[in-house]
């Protein structure tokens, strides 16, 4: 776990974060090509969440954990998304990224970064006994490093076969593909490795890389 002495109050001043009309932290975005905008916002008590047609809200004292994944998309390799879990078993979650169309995605990567950082900070001080947690399960996380070291194994013969059989048309499909899947999956590993961390000051590796002034 990585400690940390920066007051929540600072967080909670980042100039990046959206803010509704009251002057509350807010978050929205389309999870689905198919369906409503979803907003989000911290209000004293409360995460509330609405989508213009239903709305709902969790208890902040009632939230038993709050998990920071990497879950790159087709259409988006730099997807993240955050999950907030409550005490009866709701979950809620939402990410850095909104569908506009059929292959358009709008990133919110500052906006994104500042509101987790204000919603887990929130958090820690509402639900003291709230998990931070990072990264994916364990036993998903065993299962996708043994599907990658299985499957770097399986491009590693075929590219020997190819060079064997001096067919380079094989050879470049093998290494383009397969490369970039391997990459990818790996990754996937690097970002998701089963952690816990600080409230105030989540792990940079799974929120969005914002530039300066972004």
């Amino acid at each position: 776990m990585i400690s940390s002495t920066a007051p929540a109050d600072a967080i909670l001043d980042d100039a990046a974060l959206w803010r509704d009309a009251e002057g509350r932290p807010t978050f929205r975005h389309r999870p689905k090509l198919i369906g409503p905008e979803i907003s989000f916002t911290i209000e004293e008590r409360d995460l509330a969440w609405s989508d213009g047609r239903s709305s709902g809200r969790l208890p902040l004292h009632q939230i038993e954990s709050v998990r920071l994944v990497f879950r790159p998309a087709n259409l988006y390799t730099r997807r993240y998304r955050v999950e907030v879990r409550q005490r009866l078993g709701k979950k809620i979650w939402f990410s850095n990224v909104s569908w506009r169309g059929m292959v358009e995605i709008e990133a919110h990567d500052a906006p994104f970064a500042a509101f987790v950082r204000a919603l887990c900070a929130t958090i820690a001080r509402t639900s003291p006994k709230a998990s931070f947690i990072a990264g994916e399960p364990a036993w998903r996380y065993v299962i996708i490093a043994a599907t990658t070291a299985g499957l770097a194994v399986s491009l590693a013969y075929l590219t020997i076969q190819a060079i064997r059989a001096v067919n380079w048309g094989l050879m470049g499909l093998v290494v383009f593909i397969g490369g970039y899947t391997v990459w990818q999956m790996s990754l996937w590993l690097t970002k998701n490795r089963p952690d816990s961390f600080n409230p105030l000051d989540p792990p940079a590796i799974l929120l969005p890389n914002v530039k300066p002034g972004a």
